[in-house]
């Protein structure tokens, strides 16, 4: 009878530390009280339930100021995952109630990048720590540091490389927290952390790669702005020529947004200035007329030649020269919408939801 006084007395003065202390402290307090109750008596249920209550308290919470610092993520109740994405891209986020967005983000012909999109960004505008930390009822595990990111004044306020983008998404499918922890930019002495929870992450994930493997191989970053290089007095096209426009004339059959093409020739200053000009007519029509063997519409295309006059590199130079003999290859885009099959599409039965439903009221309560 007694034991089970002091175990219910433990298990409200730990429901009540739980309210301002961390996880770790609420265990630490819980472990020293069970050795002050006596002996080599192993902790009571009364007693591991209260350690239980601590850790539920703080994962229920989207945000806390705990220990002093100010704490957002996603309750288990609350955590979302949103899918959108079409040929050319996938977006794969979660909001963070009260800070921002959590966003995968991956291009065709590119691996997978994390942002943190902020609607007001709170850490100071200087190098933050990034890591990997257990989920908040898993404190027995260790947490893993991945060094630090530079958090930008312009959204998103966090970029990631690949490598810790994908050691991000390893860690969400073990069930553990990435987790971007820096101090506050208007006082040095107060602390931010921003965690993603990894709470119905599996299933989500599986849509998401369903979203990625309909990508195209390139997207318009990758080949907008081609060129393709000639030797003195060449005008045939070799094979890394017809591979790279390959590459472009793929992605403008891919692409229906593609509604300009410009080709511009180049050479260097070698010879008369004439014979130059007549030389860059003749490459930049081959490169037309290779586009025109390929199916590419005529009605999108323009040509220029331009002989010597636009050099990008000293001319006095081998080097130089070699990187003027050119045909530069530029695409342009309107903004229309994408037709429906080139638009990824959740399915059925996904866990995860469109845009729409993500960022509704309903969704978020």
């Amino acid at each position: 009878m007694h034991l089970s006084f002091i175990g219910l007395a433990i298990n409200n003065i730990i429901a009540k530390l739980s309210r301002w202390l961390d996880a770790s402290a609420a265990l630490c307090m819980a472990l020293f009280m069970s050795l002050f109750v006596g002996k080599r008596m192993a902790l009571s249920v009364s007693l591991l339930v209260s350690i239980n209550i601590a850790f539920i308290n703080i994962a229920q919470a989207d945000m806390s100021d705990v220990g002093g610092v100010l704490s957002y993520a996603s309750a288990p109740e609350t955590t979302r995952w949103g899918l959108s994405g079409n040929v050319f891209e996938c977006r794969f986020e979660q909001p963070i109630k009260g800070y921002g967005r959590a966003v995968f983000s991956q291009k065709a012909g590119e691996d997978v990048s994390f942002h943190l999109e902020t609607d007001r960004n709170l850490m100071a505008y200087s190098q933050a720590n990034v890591g990997i930390s257990p989920a908040p009822w898993q404190p027995g595990q260790q947490s893993e540091q991945l060094g630090n990111v530079k958090i930008q004044s312009d959204s998103p306020s966090i970029v990631l490389d690949n490598d810790r983008s994908n050691r991000f998404l390893h860690a969400l499918l073990q069930g553990r927290w990435p987790t971007i922890y820096h101090s506050a930019f208007y006082d040095a002495n107060k602390q931010v952390q921003v965690q993603v929870s990894a709470v119905s992450f599996q299933n989500a994930y599986r849509d998401y790669l369903s979203c990625i493997n309909q990508l195209v191989s390139v997207n318009f970053d990758q080949v907008g702005r081609t060129k393709v290089f000639f030797n003195t007095g060449d005008e045939e096209l070799d094979k890394a020529d017809l591979t790279e426009l390959n590459r472009v004339i793929y992605y403008i059959k891919q692409d229906p947004r593609i509604n300009a093409i410009y080709l511009d020739g180049h050479t260097d200053n070698v010879g008369r200035r004439y014979d130059n000009r007549q030389m860059s007519k003749r490459r930049v029509e081959l490169v037309e007329g290779y586009f025109l063997s390929q199916g590419i519409n005529p009605e999108i295309i323009t040509t220029r030649f331009h002989g010597g006059r636009y050099p990008v590199a000293n001319n006095n130079t081998a080097a130089g020269r070699a990187a003027n003999r050119r045909v530069t290859i530029r695409l342009e885009q309107d903004n229309t919408p994408l037709p429906s099959n080139l638009v990824f599409k959740l399915p059925k039965g996904s866990t995860a939801l469109p845009p729409e439903a993500l960022y509704s009221n309903s969704a978020q309560r």
